[in-house]
């Protein structure tokens, strides 16, 4: 009888060992067993964790067995951490469901993120594929391309600039990428990454709600993902020294590396100075683990990088930062995307009295210099005149004021008035060095908060070379957007085409006019006018140089936040908004995006010489009528006379062919 009771408790022991669920699955667990790999190099096949050592943590930190419930991820490009979000999401649909979101910045970031990520994780992964019901479904719960439905849950995709996404649904779980493109605040209610939290409040008193927000960072003071990491416990990933065993991070401050191809970048240990090559840099990050570096944080956070991607390398990033070299928007995307770090623009304004000086007694005005091969306009719009700067430019940006003119009378009226004077320089035929006459190729003229929106419509509807136009704050706004159209209305009657209205993203191109301004030149003794350099002639007054330093950047309270923006320190400041709108013309026209080829096929059509149109325009020009050489060395870095603390120290290039030191700053 004894055996008997012996047998069945055995056999009931199995029976509970079969019928008890299964011990609960981390999300990097299921990853690693289910997630199908979007894009990448891995992509089509299972997510491999030993590529992205640095993710498992991350979501892990977000399962429902975690006391987790909200933490940031500061990161730059190339380091697979997208998949994070994607492997959180997917583990919810599966062993937990329940109301997921996913928030982006805008609807084509969100329609990019459905079509080349999301949908090719849920059709070919298996578990995914078998709940998620699909869009072609003719029921009412059937998914759509924002709405994802599951048993027992759904994924909505949220527009992180509609005030009616952010406010209309309770969620559990949820993941916010690139927090720092949202709005500083949405529609004059509030910050929006507010709103979204919001969302989760249902569930507060649980404490099982759940949001990873991660980005890349942008401006230093500015930067919404800077904040949330430094307010977090700032974990970084530490790998051992080979030679000596202790911890530490990798920093740019130590990678070493030639200033040109072949660019042998490797690392030097901060701990026993034991030099690292970039081969030995996989087996010391897999080996590597997140430490927290401040203890007072009030939430999980982290920060990731190229330096420790296996996705780059080493001699990418040294390639990255001397193409930045020169300006200041090159250098901010180096330390975003490349290091995962805040920027720290220089705010002060270039003096107005030395840039007075320097002028130049051979340019004449009206007259476009011989290495202007595009020329735009750009024109501010008051009720008792209209100001206008033409600008002509060089394929390395360098760039010539060629005229900058008040045009008096009223606006009120379309076609009449300062009008009919705008008309008159959109139809001017400027003379070049090569005895041809030019047209502007681009104007745009503002149709910002100025009241005079509906007549700057009508004059660029009639005009196929004229852009309507309306600044937008931000600083990782593009310099010309997606245009709308827009409707107009005059003497209260409809015009059924409206015009159409095109964003310029103006805080970014006015960092980088100001960085151009502090080059040095000729003028200044240099060998040659850099890349960028801005050429003024004698015809222009003191009050132009007044007019185009009138702001600088500076720091404001803004929805209890501080937040660093442009801001008048002069009332005029209208030919520095039409150095911006212009420069938004020439980046519309191709100025960032042409290749050489390209720029010799325009030389050509402008009938420059044959020995400037070939490819090599950009080179030194053997009849000496370009100012420099477009792809001359990056200018050596040196030490900072202003004081303007860099986010990170920066190395110098040494005479034997590597970095070697560290300075405070670069400009």
């Amino acid at each position: 009888m004894t055996g008997y009771k012996s047998a069945l408790a055995i056999v009931a022991g199995a029976l509970a060992a079969v019928l008890a669920p299964p011990a609960a699955m981390v999300p990097s667990a299921w990853a690693a067993e289910h997630l199908i790999v979007p894009d990448g190099p891995r992509s089509g096949s299972k997510w491999d964790r030993s590529l992205t050592p640095y993710v498992p943590e991350i979501i892990d930190a977000f399962g429902p067995d975690s006391e987790t419930t909200f933490g940031v991820v500061r990161k730059s490009q190339q380091t697979g951490v997208s998949v994070a979000g994607i492997g959180l999401l997917g583990y919810y649909i599966d062993a937990a469901p329940a109301r997921l979101s996913y928030a982006a910045p805008t609807i084509d970031q969100l329609q990019e993120f459905n079509r080349e990520k999301l949908s090719p994780v849920l059709e070919q992964t298996d578990v995914l594929r078998a709940k998620v019901k699909g869009q072609t479904s003719r029921s009412a719960t059937g998914s759509t391309t924002t709405s994802k439905r599951f048993p027992g849950g759904s994924l909505v995709l949220i527009n992180a600039n509609s005030t009616k996404d952010l406010r209309s649904k309770t969620l559990k779980v949820g993941v916010a990428d690139e927090i720092d493109e949202w709005a500083d605040d949405l529609d004059k209610q509030g910050d929006p990454l507010d709103l979204y939290l919001g969302r989760f409040t249902a569930f507060h008193a649980t404490g099982d709600w759940r949001l990873l927000a991660l980005s890349t960072p942008t401006l230093t003071g500015s930067s919404r993902v800077d904040r949330l990491y430094l307010a977090g416990d700032q974990r970084l990933w530490k790998v051992r020294c080979p030679h000596c065993g202790e911890e530490f991070h990798f920093e740019f401050k130590g990678l070493k590396f030639n200033r040109k191809a072949p660019y042998e970048a490797h690392y030097v240990a901060p701990c026993c100075g034991t030099i690292i090559e970039h081969h030995e840099k996989a087996t010391l990050v897999r080996a590597g683990r997140f430490v927290p570096t401040n203890s007072d944080g009030l939430y999980p956070s982290w920060h990731i990088d190229a330096l420790i991607s296996q996705l780059t390398t080493w001699d990418h990033i040294a390639e990255a930062w001397w193409n930045a070299q020169g300006n200041d928007t090159n250098l901010k995307a180096f330390y975003n995307l490349w290091l995962g770090l805040s920027f720290e623009m220089r705010g002060d304004a270039p003096d107005h009295e030395k840039l007075y000086a320097r002028r130049d007694q051979d340019l004449e005005e009206n007259r476009i210099p011989p290495r202007g091969l595009l020329l735009t306009a750009g024109a501010d719009v008051q009720h008792s005149g209209i100001w206008v700067e033409v600008v002509a430019w060089a394929p390395d940006r360098q760039s010539w004021t060629v005229s900058a003119r008040w045009l008096d009378g009223d606006t009120d009226v379309p076609n009449a008035g300062a009008w009919l004077k705008l008309a008159s320089v959109y139809d001017e035929r400027f003379p070049d060095a090569f005895g041809r006459m030019r047209e502007i190729d681009a104007m745009a003229v503002d149709a910002g908060d100025g009241g005079r929106s509906n007549q700057v419509y009508t004059f660029a509807r009639g005009r196929a070379r004229a852009f309507a136009i309306y600044g937008i704050d931000g600083w990782t706004r593009p310099a010309i957007g997606t245009p709308t159209q827009v409707d107009i209305t005059l003497a209260g009657k409809r015009i059924r085409r409206g015009a159409t209205l095109w964003p310029v993203g103006t805080w970014p191109l006015k960092g980088d006019f100001y960085s151009y301004l502090r080059k040095p030149g000729r003028a200044d003794g240099a060998d040659a006018d850099p890349p960028g350099y801005c050429h003024f002639g004698r015809f222009l007054d003191l009050n132009y140089f007044k007019q185009i330093t009138a702001e600088y950047l500076g720091e404001e309270k803004f929805k209890g936040r501080t937040r660093r923006r442009w801001m008048p320190s002069r009332e005029d400041n209208h030919l520095l908004d039409c150095r911006v709108y212009a420069t938004a013309m020439a980046e519309y026209l191709g100025l960032s995006r042409m290749t050489a080829e390209q720029w010799a096929q325009v030389a050509s059509l402008r009938g420059v010489p044959v020995e400037l149109a070939e490819p090599d325009l950009l080179a030194p020009d053997p009849v000496k009528i370009a100012a420099a050489p477009a792809h001359m060395p990056p200018s050596e870095p040196t030490e900072n006379t202003d004081n303007a603390p860099a986010p990170q120290s920066q190395p110098q290039h040494s005479d034997d062919g590597y970095f070697d030191e560290r300075v405070e700053d670069f400009w």
